[in-house]
């Protein structure tokens, strides 16, 4: 997105020399140019101020709307823009803006393991689906070797597709999912969610974020199949928990039965690309969730094997059981994936 002439020209009235009132006065212009949105609603947005280093993530797209929530939040609450004058944090948004932000700037950075994908998204819009950044990570990462030594070069440039692939291995659009879970919006998951402390979950979802907690599922819906992030999250023996789709996945290789293996076989084809659940688990960097030698995977909650509905944690300190290793394995995984771009590339 490129800001828009009126936008540009008052951003030029802006100066760190202006005082407080003719500052403020240039940000309501500016705000007043911008498309009318919930910001109150916005949470990544309002939890900016108290994270302000992921300003130099943001796309300009939503530099301007932060813009908006300071605006809002000083009539809300008299003192806030001053407040943000004397921090500093309104001159690095006003600076990010000056110099042009754009989601190239990131990328110059190659993989960012801190990078938060919401950064580039807009307010309440789903990473999987709305960053571009988090696409071109994809894109970067895994468009890789498969096991066979043939490349599984990836496209962002195919019309309706996320990322395109079309060689004599098949005709794939894979697209982004995220593979860790909270449950705090679950009304099932309410009761003990609630416990929580606010700051303490604000904290837990915001870690969930690093391009760890994301991988690529084949899109678009096969005849007669959900796609597998539906059937996933829709399974009431499997709620959106990525320990027990591996745990499916490994069975398919196997081919043993689990709740999933119907829907794995709509989409034999992507799973053929790996050969087995070694090459599966390698490609994607998932060493970090199965043992040494491939034959269990590490739940994040204890397991009897039986696929039992709604697994959900059962109680506070399973609850924390089971985030504590969620975000284990998705800084393992960031790191992992970190490491191993940097060897091959």
């Amino acid at each position: 997105m490129n800001m828009n002439l009126r936008s540009s020209k008052i951003l030029e009235k802006f100066s760190e020399n202006s005082s407080e009132t003719e500052q403020y006065l240039v940000c309501s212009e500016l705000t007043d140019c911008q498309r009318s949105f919930k910001w109150n609603e916005w949470e990544f947005g309002m939890d900016l101020f108290d994270r302000p280093y992921f300003i130099q993530q943001l796309s300009e797209a939503n530099l301007l709307r932060i813009i908006v929530v300071i605006v809002e939040r000083e009539r809300l609450n008299p003192g806030f823009f001053s407040n943000l004058r004397k921090s500093g944090i309104l001159y690095d948004i006003i600076n990010r803006l000056k110099n042009g932000a754009s989601t190239a700037d990131v990328l110059k950075i190659k993989i960012d393991p801190d990078f938060d994908f919401r950064s580039d998204t807009g307010p309440n819009k789903d990473p999987d689906q709305h960053s571009s950044t988090l696409r071109q990570y994809h894109k970067a990462l895994w468009s890789k070797r498969l096991p066979n030594k043939t490349l599984l070069d990836l496209s962002d440039a195919q019309p309706g597709k996320y990322l395109y692939h079309k060689s004599e291995l098949g005709e794939f659009n894979l697209t982004s999912d995220c593979i860790s879970h909270s449950y705090r919006n679950v009304v099932r998951m309410k009761n003990i969610v609630d416990q929580v402390p606010h700051k303490k979950m604000q904290n837990l979802y915001n870690s969930m974020h690093p391009i760890g907690g994301y991988t690529l599922f084949p899109g678009g819906v096969r005849q007669g199949f959900q796609t597998i992030n539906q059937a996933r999250g829709c399974n009431h023996r499997i709620v959106d928990r990525f320990d027990l789709t591996l745990e499916c996945i490994r069975r398919y290789y196997l081919n043993v039965e689990s709740p999933l293996k119907r829907t794995f076989e709509g989409y034999g084809d992507f799973f053929t690309l790996f050969e087995n659940f070694e090459g599966y688990v390698n490609f994607f960097n998932f060493q970090d969730l199965v043992s040494d030698d491939l034959s269990k995977v590490k739940f994040f909650m204890p397991f009897d094997g039986s696929f039992a509905p709604q697994p959900f944690p059962k109680n506070l300190d399973q609850y924390y059981e089971y985030i504590e290793n969620t975000l284990s394995f998705v800084n393992n995984r960031t790191n992992r994936i970190i490491k191993n771009f940097k060897t091959f590339n």
